[in-house]
């Protein structure tokens, strides 16, 4: 069986991430994979050799085709035996959109966690759906990183989240959260990793402080914004490397966003044991299991999330508001639980591989054989 696999892998974004390691994961178990890529955006990346040598199979003869991408930009050909749809979505249904035709021209649907096998329930999908989580390469969480030399003082216990600068991601409540929490007298810093799509860094660095002075100054804990914890924030390009660096030197990560089809940062931080904080929604509630904390939130309409396409992530839609005061009551656990050496921690941190392990590429490279060969 060989198969043509379409998807935006060239694309430097997560979602482009997420293709390169399901190609390899099929890869791995000796399934023929012939990727073709699909340019959703300008930028110019380096990926693995690996999928450079598999591009340059013919596609000829090919009996499956699997479409990584958009559902609108998906088409049906009857060339091949099996058409397949992989997606992501990240809110509780994607009606206004009318993905829900395209994905029913196909013969099957694959999606990356249980809500969304929900929510395309819930949007009219119609055909058999799958659930084929992300994979992973698990050799990552082995290697050896540099500790990085933040502002803070040395033994500072650091929370941090890796994230793009957008509503969903909802880095004003993980801000919230540590700012009503934590004395500036405290040993604890709060770190920001984020970047934005056409914004240069410097732009980024001048948005992300200005949402954490507009935090600080509304909270009015302090009369003046600089008697609050400085934060800490990255907002230039860093290579894959850099961003294990952060994991590596970092302690508890945060992601309290809206919705997540995934999120590999929070995945990433399981696997290097920084006890990963997170809404419980999406991909996160799937994988984190006992190696983190998911904060419970309540469900409410989609709001603000106006750069993206005009049918998507509307009113129509809900999302997960995650519960400050649970991410604040999580957050003084872990550090309270960390600066004590609690066996509980060190158990978690061991659960985080063991959990990132059934995510290799190997496993869930033998689950899509399964979904083929079926």
């Amino acid at each position: 069986m060989k198969v043509l696999y379409t998807g935006c892998y060239r694309d430097g974004t997560g979602w482009g991430q997420a293709a390169i390691d399901y190609i390899l994961s099929m890869d791995a178990v000796g399934i023929d994979v012939v990727p073709r890529p699909v340019k959703l955006n300008q930028t110019q990346v380096t990926i693995p050799k690996r999928i450079i040598e598999l591009e340059k199979k013919d596609s000829t003869g090919s009996s499956v085709c699997i479409q990584h991408t958009l559902p609108h930009l998906m088409e049906y050909s009857n060339k091949f035996d099996k058409n397949i749809a992989l997606y992501a979505t990240e809110t509780s249904n994607f009606i206004d959109s009318g993905w829900s035709r395209k994905i029913n021209m196909m013969d099957e649907a694959w999606v990356i966690n249980n809500q969304m096998f929900h929510s395309s329930k819930n949007s009219g999908v119609k055909i058999p759906i799958k659930v084929v989580p992300h994979a992973s390469d698990f050799s990552k969480f082995e290697r050896g990183y540099k500790k990085v030399n933040f502002s803070a003082p040395k033994d500072n216990f650091i929370f941090y989240t890796i994230a793009d600068l957008n509503k969903r991601k909802n880095i004003e409540a993980f801000i919230k959260a540590f700012h009503s929490e934590f004395d500036p007298s405290e040993p604890v810093s709060i770190l920001i990793k984020t970047h934005k799509y056409g914004m240069s860094p410097d732009e980024t660095a001048l948005k992300i402080k200005e949402m954490c002075n507009s935090v600080k100054s509304n909270l009015k804990k302090f009369s003046k914004i600089e008697d609050y914890k400085e934060d800490l924030i990255i907002t230039s390009f860093v290579s894959d490397e850099d961003v294990c660096n952060i994991h590596n030197s970092c302690d508890c990560f945060v992601m309290p966003s809206y919705g997540e089809a995934w999120c590999i940062p929070a995945f990433d931080a399981m696997g290097f044991g920084k006890t990963p904080i997170c809404t419980n929604i999406g991909g996160m509630s799937d994988f984190i299991g006992d190696a983190g904390f998911l904060v419970e939130g309540v469900m409410e309409p989609v709001f603000g999330m106006v750069e993206t396409f005009s049918n998507l992530f509307t009113g129509n839609e809900d999302w997960c508001s995650v519960s400050i005061n649970g991410l604040k009551e999580c957050m003084r656990h872990v550090y309270e639980k960390h600066s004590t050496n609690h066996r509980s921690l060190k158990n978690m941190k061991k659960n985080g591989l063991k959990r990132v392990n059934e995510y290799s590429y190997n496993n869930i490279g033998n689950l899509i054989k399964g979904l083929l060969n079926a």
